[in-house]
């Protein structure tokens, strides 16, 4: 993608402060962005913008000022048929982590109920990196990938099926503090009895009770129900439910540099989500912003021992720009 040098100026939007290399984070967004729609619109796939990203587009055409991330949703039969394409189509430099990845590395990356798609400096190497993701320096930027589920009407059903998930979020959110308390024999046990399967007791556990996790919370189709819900967000927020006529079709919404798909139902979807989203409430981000705070430190420590006397920025222009080249054997510093 391309984009103006004005881009990566430090802004005031809405009265918040965005800084260069929030800027930077932005445009390494995009790149894996428009690589996911282009994998999406190619194989007929339907993604919809999620959370803050639709909040974003809708309301400002683009990031909310003070948000640092992307999150797109999709209905469960599309959502498989992408983890399973995702590996190969992806453009080098990127790749797909969590609990279907295919490599351990990225497995372990991501211990999440979902997938993501994120850059790899690992692959490429400090000075690509940098020229591919428009001088953002910090590895493995992301994008979040949720899967929608339709939740069976069923009463009796939905309960049966939110137990099971319920307690495998639980030890799998907890789950050193599950082995501290003795507990955690006890609740896989349960699973198992629950599922009717066996869990191995192996170094790919975690793994693999993500995926038992997954399956269980994709049982139901169309057909036997009228909402959608992220079971992982809706057991701990049981608002968080939504019409499927809401997803039958999508829209296109500008944000920034591309156009993106939004629910047909994009207003009943925020509204459920957010109540008058028409305010600016920053307590809606909830993760720690920037998202690569804990690293400014080491990087510019490394600067230093580089021997580049400039800020930080200056380092990102220089080498994204070319003039600036980081020996070979510091291109793994950040693994």
């Amino acid at each position: 993608m391309k984009f103006s040098e004005d881009f990566f100026k430090q802004e005031t939007i809405c009265g918040f402060q965005v800084p260069e290399m929030m800027k930077r984070a932005w445009a390494a967004e995009m790149e894996l962005l428009e690589a996911v729609i282009h994998i999406c619109d190619k194989n007929g796939l339907q993604y919809f913008a999620d959370g803050g990203t639709l909040l974003g587009a809708v309301r400002h055409q683009g990031f909310i000022p003070w948000d640092d991330d992307v999150d797109l949703c999709m209905k469960r039969e599309d959502y498989m048929k992408l983890v399973q394409i995702l590996p190969q189509e992806l453009p080098e430099g990127m790749a797909m982590a969590g609990m279907y990845a295919d490599t351990e590395r990225m497995r372990r990356l991501s211990f999440h109920s979902h997938i993501e798609v994120v850059s790899d400096m690992q692959c490429l190497g400090f000075n690509r990196y940098m020229k591919q993701f428009h001088g953002f320096p910090y590895p493995k930027v992301g994008i979040d990938i949720f899967p929608f589920d339709y939740i069976p009407r069923d009463p009796e059903t939905q309960k049966y099926q939110s137990l099971i998930l319920s307690f495998g979020f639980y030890v799998l959110d907890n789950w050193e503090a599950c082995k501290e308390k003795g507990e955690l024999e006890e609740i896989l046990s349960l699973l198992e009895r629950l599922c009717g399967t066996e869990i191995p007791r192996n170094e790919n556990i975690q793994n693999d009770l993500w995926k038992l996790m997954d399956k269980a919370s994709a049982l139901y189709g169309e057909e036997e129900a009228d909402e959608l819900v992220d079971y992982y967000y809706y057991l701990q927020n049981r608002a968080l439910h939504f019409k499927k006529e809401w997803f039958s079709e999508s829209i296109q919404l500008p944000f920034e540099q591309l156009k993106i798909s939004a629910p047909c139902g994009w207003h009943d979807f925020l509204t459920t989500m957010y109540g008058d989203y028409t305010a600016y409430d920053r307590t809606v981000i909830d993760h720690s912003y920037p998202f690569y705070g804990y690293l400014e430190q080491d990087l510019a420590k490394r600067i230093q021992r580089l021997g580049f006397t400039g800020t930080m920025e200056e380092f990102c222009q220089k080498v994204s720009g070319g003039v600036l080249h980081v020996p070979e054997e510091e291109n793994g510093f950040w693994d």
